[in-house]
C-alpha cells in the first residue's frame, strides 16, 4: 500500500507534508520524488502533496532530489512516486545513457500516473549582460553540465539545437543541480543557464539582478532539432509576466508526467490519482503556477513511457482513455 523505506537513509533531504486531522484512520504514506528546493519540479511536488494530504487519509513525503537519485530507491521501494523529465524518464525506463551502469537488467520500471501542465524552459541570463540571443551566446559561460541531474543537461542540448548550436560554441559551466545553475548565473560564475520559467530561483535572480528570459527561435527547423532529442518537445509562446519575461518568448516544452514504480500495487496509484483529479482546482492555492493542472490533460498521447494499469483503469471509469491511447499504450516500451 505504501512506500517503504527508512527515515534514516535521509532525514535531512525529505520534507514532509502532514495531514493534521483528529480522524484515527491510520493514513499511507507515499514518497514522492521532486527535484530540489528552488526548481519548479519542487514547488510542483510539494502542492500535489498538500492538495493530496489536506483532502484524503493519505501523506504524500517529498524527497527533493533528482531521478538519477531516488530512481535506484524506487527499486528498493523507498520511493513510490516522481515528477519527471519524459526524456529523462524514457532514458531511465529504457537503460539508456546515463542509467545504464546503474542498472541491473533493461531499465529502471517506470509507469506514467497523469501528465500535467506544460513546462516552459529556455536559457536565462541577467538583463545587464548584453545577451539578446541565442546567437550571442558563442564563447559565453552557459551552463550546461549538470551533473547527475541529466535531464537539465538535456534540456540545455535541446535549447542550443535549436538555434544549431552545440556545446563547442560555449564555454561549458558545470555545477550539480538546476537551481545552482541559476544561482551560479546571480553570482557572476556563469552568464547563462537553463530556466524553468516561473521557477523561485528564477524570482531570485530577477529580484537581485534583473532577469531575461532569451527566446527560442520557433520554426519548422528548430522543432525538428529539439525532437530529434526528445520526441515530446514543442515550441511554445509564453505571456510577460514570469520573471525575466517582459515581453512574450518562446521556449521548448513538456507536459511535466507523474510517474511511479512499475510494481506500486494499484490502491496507491488510485489514491492520488482519484485525490488530484477530485481536488484538481485546490491545486492553484498551493502554489500559483499550478492553475491549467486540470484533468483533461492527464491522458496524453505525448507520453513516454506506458500508464500504469491503475491509472488506465480510472481513466476507463471517467471516459476518457481512447483507442488512440491504446494505439499509444502499445507502442510503448
Amino acid at each position: 500500500m505504501m512506500g517503504h523505506y527508512r527515515r534514516g537513509l535521509f532525514p535531512t533531504v525529505l520534507a514532509t507534508v502532514i495531514l493534521l486531522s483528529s480522524s484515527t484512520v491510520q493514513a499511507d504514506r507515499y514518497v514522492l520524488g521532486g527535484n530540489p528546493a528552488g526548481s519548479l519540479f519542487n514547488s510542483i511536488a510539494n502542492a500535489i502533496g498538500t492538495v493530496v494530504s489536506q483532502n484524503s487519509d493519505h501523506t504524500i513525503d517529498v524527497l527533493p532530489q533528482g531521478g538519477t537519485v531516488y530512481y535506484p530507491m524506487m527499486l528498493s521501494k523507498e520511493v513510490d512516486f516522481g515528477l519527471v523529465n519524459p526524456f529523462d524518464a524514457y532514458a531511465a525506463h529504457t537503460g539508456m545513457a546515463p542509467y545504464g551502469s546503474q542498472l541491473i537488467d533493461n531499465g529502471f520500471s517506470l509507469r506514467t500516473v497523469m501528465i500535467g501542465k506544460p513546462i516552459n524552459i529556455s536559457f536565462i541570463t541577467t538583463k545587464d549582460s548584453g545577451i539578446q540571443t541565442f546567437e550571442d551566446l558563442k564563447g559565453k559561460r552557459v551552463v550546461a553540465d549538470y551533473g547527475a541531474f541529466a535531464s537539465s543537461s538535456l534540456s540545455a542540448n535541446t535549447l542550443l539545437a535549436t538555434a544549431g548550436l552545440t556545446r563547442d560554441d560555449i564555454d561549458v559551466v558545470s555545477v550539480g543541480s538546476y537551481p545552482q545553475g541559476v544561482k551560479a548565473v546571480q553570482e557572476g560564475r556563469a552568464d547563462a543557464s537553463v530556466a524553468s520559467i516561473g521557477s523561485g530561483v528564477t524570482r531570485e535572480l530577477d529580484a537581485t539582478r534583473g532577469a531575461k528570459i532569451l527566446s527560442v527561435t520557433n520554426t519548422p527547423k528548430a522543432l525538428s532539432a529539439a525532437r530529434k532529442i526528445g520526441k515530446s518537445w514543442v515550441i511554445s509562446s509564453v505571456k510577460p509576466g514570469a520573471p525575466g519575461v517582459t515581453e512574450a518568448v518562446n521556449a521548448i516544452s513538456y507536459g511535466v508526467p507523474v510517474v511511479a514504480r512499475a510494481d506500486l500495487d494499484d490502491q496507491a496509484v488510485r489514491n492520488l490519482l482519484e485525490t488530484v483529479w477530485d481536488n484538481h482546482e485546490k491545486l492553484p492555492e498551493a502554489f500559483g503556477w499550478m492553475r491549467g493542472w486540470t484533468p483533461d490533460k492527464f491522458v496524453s498521447t505525448a507520453a513516454s513511457i506506458p500508464y500504469h494499469p491503475a491509472a488506465i483503469a480510472f481513466y476507463k471509469e471517467k471516459g476518457v482513455w481512447t483507442t488512440e491511447m491504446e494505439r499509444v499504450q502499445s507502442s510503448l516500451k
